[in-house]
């Protein structure tokens, strides 16, 4: 008998409408005895009764399906969490790195309380995460701040913008921010958004119960450590190998363990050559035309090192504190096997630039804002290109951007895009912008605007 009855959108009780309805009349002329035409009050007190039940009915599905993880919502989220030991993570301040400055060096320190405050507008405050001391002799210290209203509301203070003192220090002309501002977060607020994310990592929970060091337990306990992680990776670590081989008979040979084959190159004189490579009983193969020597480059995976690779929300890479938070939990008694070696380090960047020209009919410029303008096409290509670890970069996905249209919503008609050129990026990697953009727009008939 079939057991997949429901479909891809389970539904536990009947909510269709006319399915209702029929049931209801059917089960009136049964229980009367005879059939109910249109106009009979008792066919029309049937009629009534469908709304109720279809309320009804629908109140019942949803409490049923609020069982499932993929529909529980909320509180009932929670409930379901708290089997795991997984609760709803809270907001994280914004932070940034503050200088304190003196116009000329004194001949002693001077101490800069932790909690001493500061701001840029008198709406968001930030105060010191720690004492700092501005040594005699020197005219500033930095130290780092966070935003006393957690979320995000303190994100994007560019540097040099906070500038007033609202604590006052003897002997400190001026304070400023030289970074600008991040890393604030809401968390997983109950909302749609917030509800998602505690739903992943209730997903991925079970994976820490195992004692073997599994990537998903990694991946769970790392995202746990702070709300402002969006993606995660982890994997083994590995080490670069360097070697020139003699070749005898169109053959070399390289032992060893653990070695990655797919990352194999073999050089002659800087020129790639073509090659043939087996590797069995830890001996690797490699086949070539021609006795003169190669150079050879391949990864070798580390036994038992673990290199975890956080990303933040906006596609930010990892403030030190977050590594060292992630770091501490990873590497907990009752978390880490006893054999892993954990290190956490910032994604490497992928830069990628923009440059493209599209076409529009004339007289349709709202295809301008709609590629150019503050959340357009380009600017949701560059959110959601650096999202995440390992997204490769494509430029076929700001091409359907920029194309696919909206309800009625006027979009160009055609584009030419220079770059970025589609680039592999590895799970270690991350795409970034550089911040290069050539954006031309051209009428339709060859008149550029």
């Amino acid at each position: 008998m079939a057991t997949n009855i429901y479909g891809d959108d389970i539904h536990l009780v009947t909510t269709d409408a006319s399915e209702i309805y029929t049931t209801i009349i059917q089960q009136l002329e049964q229980n009367v005895g005879e059939p109910l035409y249109p106009g009979d009050e008792r066919r029309i007190y049937g009629e009534a009764l469908v709304a109720v039940f279809v309320g009804l009915f629908n109140k019942i599905d949803d409490a049923a399906r609020q069982g499932l993880l993929r529909y529980a919502r909320g509180e009932v989220l929670d409930a379901i969490g708290e089997r795991l030991g997984v609760s709803r993570l809270g907001a994280s301040p914004a932070t940034v790195l503050l200088r304190f400055s003196v116009d000329e060096p004194l001949s002693q320190n001077i101490i800069i309380p932790k909690w001493t405050k500061v701001t840029a507008d008198s709406s968001v405050y930030f105060a010191t995460d720690e004492e700092a001391v501005l040594k005699a002799g020197a005219y500033s210290v930095t130290v780092q701040a966070s935003s006393l209203a957690e979320g995000d509301a303190g994100n994007g203070y560019a540097a040099g913008t906070i500038s007033t003192m609202v604590d006052l220090i003897p002997y400190i002309s001026k304070v400023t921010n030289v970074t600008m501002s991040s890393g604030g977060d809401i968390g997983e607020q109950y909302t749609d958004e917030g509800d998602d994310r505690l739903r992943e990592r209730i997903r991925l929970a079970p994976s820490a119960l195992s004692t073997c060091g599994p990537e998903q337990a990694y991946i769970y306990i790392a995202k746990s450590a702070d709300s402002r992680i969006s993606d995660v990776t982890a994997v083994s670590d590995y080490e670069t190998i360097q070697k020139t081989l003699k070749v005898y008979d169109g053959e070399a040979f390289l032992g060893g363990s653990r070695l990655m084959i797919d990352t194999l190159t073999v050089q002659r004189d800087g020129q790639d050559v073509a090659f043939e490579a087996a590797y069995e009983d830890q001996m690797l193969t490699i086949s070539v035309r021609g006795d003169e020597d190669i150079d050879v480059t391949i990864r070798r995976t580390l036994e038992g090192v673990v290199k975890i690779v956080p990303l933040l929300e906006g596609g930010d890479a990892p403030t030190e504190d977050i590594k060292e938070k992630i770091l501490e939990a990873c590497s907990a008694e009752d978390k880490r096997p006893l054999t892993d070696l954990v290190l956490v380090e910032s994604p490497v960047s992928k830069m990628f630039d923009i440059e493209l020209t599209y076409y529009y009919e004339p007289g349709k410029t709202e295809a301008i804002s709609f590629v150019e303008g503050d959340g357009g096409a380009i600017d949701q290509y560059i959110a959601w290109q650096t999202a995440a670890l390992g997204r490769d970069i494509n430029p076929d996905r700001l091409k359907w951007m920029i194309l696919h249209p909206d309800d009625d919503t006027v979009t160009p008609f055609r584009v030419d895009i220079v770059s970025p050129v589609f680039t592999e990026v590895e799970d270690t990697e991350v795409p970034v912008f550089s911040g290069e953009l050539t954006v031309n727009s051209v009428v339709k008939g060859g008149v550029r605007e």
